[in-house]
Formats: structure tokens, sequence, C-alpha cells
């Protein structure tokens, strides 16, 4: 059986290389499972001191190392650092991280390319912190916690999205250990995992638990819905289809399934690759819980809409929900319906690795036209490589 190698799972990595900063142990040397996060989040940990007394850390596109950098700078006595980031980056949410750490006496102002931070020993008490947004800002003022004078409570009266991140965070920052490498990761096996849906065909993946500290393994209860199911193996787990392979299906067109009502509020990442195909297999539905899509590296609730209408389905959307109809055919096998050729789709992922995803899934059943494709680099280096093994029909610009 095939087995397609995962990247490590960023968002425990990242989380391992602040701790470890924090407590003064050596930050593990790249490799080539790194992600282009993970290295940002190494060049913030690492920022270099110039002659003027300021560190510069530059986040790039990375809002993980940008958040997560600026809370542990923030948090480190007497530090000064110029904490940069891309245009996109720096007009995502931040504010009620900086409001937070600014409560905790921390002297944090705005520059042209982020933001100047003087660090202070944080007093500590109860902290509370707007994380509808991103769970990112909790996580960020729980990693630094440990450093606080006095025990650092930290509340999210106002609510949390991506709850399942934050628990990682908790877990992660009660241990001891930090070991490395980290598993693989759970958001990027899940484009496998409805892919294997999608094409029939069998995979292992190796280095991924169902009992993961990771959020986003409990995508594995959508296997009825989304065609795949999963058993566990020695180092891995097994990932097959509950359907017959598209080569061998009739030609009669099959019933159409019934519509798919699922939130996404503690999966976000999830949204997008998840919707692309169960609207590929020719299933409708209702998703909810999609507030901070558009906030994301690219607009991805508007994305997602577009792609979707791309496909022939009838789209429609909310601040928060997104409803689809998918046409009849919809499930059609790649590059034909009704036996004629099917022209190639032409997409942009606007520089998001998770569009990236859902248009490499598309590829699985038309032919695709892809352009700023080295978006994956973000999280996954080795997509186009690895993903291959289920034949996708794209063209990578």
């Amino acid at each position: 059986m095939l087995r397609p190698e995962l990247p490590y799972a960023k968002s425990i990595a990242n989380r391992v290389m602040v701790l470890r900063s924090l407590r003064g142990k050596a930050l593990p040397g790249p490799d080539a499972h790194w992600s282009d996060d993970m290295h940002a989040m190494r060049r913030v940990l690492d920022a270099p001191l110039g002659n003027d007394g300021w560190r510069l850390a530059h986040a790039g596109p990375a809002g993980m190392a940008y958040r997560f950098g600026m809370a542990f700078w923030a948090a480190r006595p007497g530090a000064r650092v110029l904490l940069c980031a891309d245009d996109r980056l720096r007009n995502r949410p931040i504010q009620a991280l900086v409001d937070a750490l600014r409560s905790q006496g921390a002297l944090i102002e705005t520059a042209e390319l982020g933001w100047r931070i003087q660090g202070v020993r944080l007093p500590g008490g109860i902290l509370e912190v707007d994380s509808r947004l991103s769970s990112q800002f909790a996580s960020a003022l729980t990693l630094v916690a440990e450093t606080a004078d006095n025990p650092l409570e930290i509340k999210w009266s106002s609510g949390i999205t991506s709850a399942p991140y934050l628990a990682m965070t908790q877990k992660l920052g009660q241990g001891q250990n930090l070991d490395w490498p980290p598993e693989r990761d759970w958001s990027a096996a899940f484009v496998f995992l409805v892919a294997v849906g999608l094409r029939g065909l069998g995979i292992e993946l190796m280095g991924l638990s169902g009992q993961s500290i990771q959020g986003d393994a409990a995508s594995m209860k959508w296997g009825p819905d989304l065609q795949f199911r999963v058993s566990g193996i020695d180092g891995g787990l097994r990932v097959e289809p509950t359907h017959s392979p598209i080569a061998s299906v009739a030609a009669d067109p099959a019933p159409p399934l019934p519509a798919w009502d699922v939130d996404f509020k503690g999966l976000p990442d999830l949204a997008m690759p998840a919707i692309v195909a169960a609207a590929l297999q020719g299933r409708s539905g209702l998703a909810s819980g999609l507030l901070t899509l558009n906030l994301k590296e690219s607009p991805r609730l508007d994305a997602t809409v577009y792609t979707l209408r791309a496909l022939g389905c009838i789209a429609e959307q909310g601040p928060d929900w997104l409803r689809w109809s998918a046409p009849d055919g919809a499930s059609s096998q790649a590059g034909e319906a009704n036996g004629s050729k099917v022209q190639r789709l032409e997409l942009d992922c606007l520089d998001d690795h998770r569009m990236a995803f859902c248009a490499g899934l598309i590829a699985l059943r038309r032919p695709v036209r892809l352009r700023q494709s080295a978006a994956v680099s973000k999280s996954f280096p080795d997509f186009w490589k690895e993903f291959s093994v289920f034949g996708p029909d794209i063209e990578l610009v």
C-alpha cells in the first residue's frame, strides 16, 4: 500500500520551540520535514541583535510566529524587538493580544512594518483576552504564563474559536519533556483522507495517531460522510475508501447523497477541503462556524464560494456560514463528463496553502491549471510530490 509522507505538525512544533526557548533549551535544527511556518518561528525566536540594541524578528506571512513571537518577546525583561510581518499578516487580527500584553506592562508600539516591543517580567494575575477571532491569542499568553511573577490566569469570557488548539497548548505547557521530532500533521493528513474518498485508493500515513493532541484528529468522524475509513496500524494509520474506485462506477448516475450539515467552529482549517470534497462527491450541505475564515491567509470563505461556483454549485454565504447545492454529475470521473472532455479549470490559490490543497482535490475529478502553487510550502513543502500518489490532473504554474 502507498505511504505518502506527511510534514511535522507545525502547530505542535512551534509551541515546543517557544517552550524550549523559554526554558533555556536548545532549539532543534531544521530538516527536510520543516515547513516555512516552522522556519519562521525559529527565525523569530533567534532574532539577531543589531548595533542599535534592537533585535529584528521577521515572521513573514506566518501568523503563528507573529502572535507567539509577540508574547515571547513581550515577556522577556529588557528585550527590545522590532517584530515584522508581510502586508497581509499585518492586517490580520492581533490587537486583542497587544491589549492583553500591555495590561501586563509590556511596551508595544506600532511600527511601519509591525510592532516595537520592549519586554518586561509579567506580574501575573487574571488576564482577559478576546479570543473570538483567534485562539492563538490565548495560546500565546498560555505559553509565556510560566515566566510571570505570580500565576497568570487567562480568561476568554467573550468566547474562543478553535478551542482544540488552546487545549493542545495547555497540554504541551504542562509537560517537561518537549520531545522532538513532533508527530506528523493532522491538518495535512485530512487532505489525504478526503482524497482517499474521492479517488477510491487506500494509503497508509505513518507518524499519526487517532489519540493525537492535535484537534484536527477529530476529522476521522467525518469518514462516513466523505467516504473514507481509518484504522490503526503499527506506527500510523491505514486509510481506505468506503466505496468502489471511480473507474468502476457504472454509467448510470448514482442517487444523490443526503445533505451534509456540519459545524467547523473547532476545526476551521479543515472547512475548505471538507466542503470541496463533499461537493465533488455530489453532496450538498450547510457549513457553519466559519466566522474566522475571511481573516486567514486569504479570504477563505469568499474563495471557497468562488471555487464551488466554478465547479457548477449554487453557493451562498453569510458571516459565518456557507450553503451549497452540488450539481448533478458533480462526482463524475476526472477529465470526463457525459463522454466529452472537460475543459481545464483555471484556479488561483491566492497564495494560500489550504486553497492550494483544495485545488489538488479538484484535480482528482477534473483537470486543473493552478497559479501560485508554491504556496503549499507554508505548511507542506513536498505536498505536490506526496499527493501525486493519487494521480491528480493538475498543471502547476
